[in-house]
């Protein structure tokens, strides 16, 4: 096959801080080609160069043999290259078809936007795409995935011969994966080139042909996806050995029910949830599996006080509680990470220090004034305890990477000792390395008896991490199983049509 896309000894700093460092590879045409490497290896620096939001600082970029200078995004989409973001950067108010046309509406007289013509169009696109999506439909009413679809459909709009995708499945479910792989197949089966750039590596070996791995600004390879294997490539993004959950025995679970709910019911929530029960033991990781939509992030907020409970009770160590806010939660020595570490697990413009501490800032106040050292050693021997990766706990957490920030977000919480932990979605959007760190926190946590409920659209990781596992469908629960009798199968099935 004929390259058609040539970077060579491609570098950029910020500063002091160098992001890439002499990459130089090629991309074939026709291909799916994905780009790999821990968080902070300089993907997504590559990918926005070749995008044309960030300008590189040496180095050439060759299309088909041409070298071509990208000054602006709209340099490259001239040149048949669109992107697809992981945080959608669309308009919730607007209409699907706006949204596809946006900057590009057709007028007809003074200045008028031509909607017929706008809506048939973007009607022709998503008929292409087989999407059943109404162009008249505004995106706030549309599913995560759906959202994802709409960019694509947005990015092949404009004669596109390059389409780059930045972690597309990091906020849909297994199934929703299932229909963007189906269109990007189809869509590279018609000619359509694909820079892919993910952390799951399942997900590579499924779609893509050609594997880059960066590490630390640097090109290490690129290897034939058919011709390698997990661990190989995994070896080339760390540079190490990962931590595994080998590493930590695994202690039986005691007798003891730390955490039970009886027949909750939520109606103040985005998604009403009914007549859910469910135990939780003493050191036990127990999983809320289902699909996107079937209720379990409301159960998890409701535990911790952010969803009001209509209906039903709620036990810890045999006794009954009452969770009204987040302060009866914590009270009760409940912790709860958010699904949305950004949005709701931390405040971006604060220090990894304030951040750390803002969960139990009475505890470390005298008078009403924090005690300063006292919260600069609690956030030295955090960051400590959990590998944080920063020069200064006075550094802006917006600065650190996904990984370093969800750390940041376990470690406001850890210090408190919880004795019932809520994870939503506690690896979304990291990479292998932290995700592996944060595994073996998390079996570490459960072996010294913190009861764990974790909710995650990872089939593998509900695997690896569960010792039960409640498959929630329509609401409710569908149905319990064992860590011996799931399976992916097994989760799909339930949670897609029940018992």
């Amino acid at each position: 096959m004929s390259e058609i896309i040539q970077l060579y000894n491609i570098s950029k700093r910020f500063g002091g801080t160098v992001a890439l460092d002499g990459v130089s590879f090629a991309v074939e045409q026709g291909n799916i080609h994905a780009v790999v490497g821990e968080n902070g290896a300089g993907k997504s620096t590559l990918m926005r160069i070749l995008s044309g939001v960030l300008q590189k600082d040496t180095g050439t970029v060759s299309l088909s043999g041409l070298e071509k200078e990208f000054t602006s995004p709209l340099d490259a989409q001239r040149e048949g290259i669109s992107t697809v973001y992981q945080e959608p950067y669309l308009v919730p108010h607007m209409t699907v078809a706006e949204n596809v046309f946006l900057g590009h509406e057709k007028t007809k007289g003074f200045g008028i936007v031509d909607y017929k013509h706008l809506n048939a169009r973007t009607e022709e696109i998503l008929a292409t795409l087989s999407l059943k999506i109404a162009p008249t439909e505004l995106l706030a009413h549309l599913s995560p995935a759906e959202v994802q679809l709409v960019q694509v459909a947005r990015a092949i709009a404009f004669s596109t011969k390059i389409l780059i995708l930045d972690e597309p499945t990091a906020s849909i479910t297994e199934h929703e994966t299932r229909i963007l792989f189906r269109l990007l197949k189809d869509l590279n089966t018609s000619g359509l080139t694909v820079l892919y750039v993910s952390h799951r590596l399942r997900e590579i070996f499924e779609l893509c042909h050609k594997a880059t791995v960066l590490r630390d600004g640097k090109h290490i390879g690129t290897v034939d996806v058919a011709a390698t294997t997990e661990s190989e490539i995994i070896s080339m993004m760390v540079g190490r050995d990962l931590k595994s959950s080998a590493d930590v025995p695994r202690s039986r679970f005691q007798a003891d029910v730390r955490l039970e709910v009886r027949r909750l019911t939520v109606t103040q929530a985005a998604v009403h949830v009914s007549d859910v029960s469910f135990k939780v033991y003493r050191g036990e990781i127990v999983a809320l599996a289902g699909l996107v939509g079937s209720g379990r992030s409301e159960v998890a907020k409701a535990l911790f006080g952010l969803n009001g409970i209509a209906a039903g009770d709620i036990f810890i160590d045999g006794v009954k509680v009452e969770i009204r806010n987040p302060n009866d939660a914590i009270r009760h020595n409940i912790a709860f990470v958010p699904e949305d570490r950004k949005g709701e697990g931390l405040i971006s413009t604060a220090s990894i220090k304030h951040n750390i501490s803002l969960t139990g800032l009475r505890l470390i106040s005298k008078l009403g004034f924090v005690r300063g050292s006292t919260e600069l050693a609690l956030a030295n021997r955090s960051s400590q305890q959990l590998s944080i990766k920063t020069s200064s706990v006075d550094a802006e957490v917006s600065t650190l990477s996904g990984g370093n920030q969800q750390k940041v977000v376990l470690a406001k919480w850890l210090w408190l000792k919880p004795s019932i932990l809520i994870l939503d979605e506690p690896t979304r959007g990291i990479d292998i390395g932290a995700k592996s760190e944060i595994h073996h926190l998390i079996f570490k946590l459960a072996q010294s008896g913190v009861s764990i409920l974790l909710i995650s659209s990872e089939l593998p990781e509900v695997l690896r991490l569960a010792d039960r596992i409640y498959v929630m469908r329509d609401s409710r629960i569908a149905g319990e199983m064992s860590r011996s009798q799931a399976s992916q199968e097994a989760i799909m099935h339930m949670a897609a049509i029940g018992n």
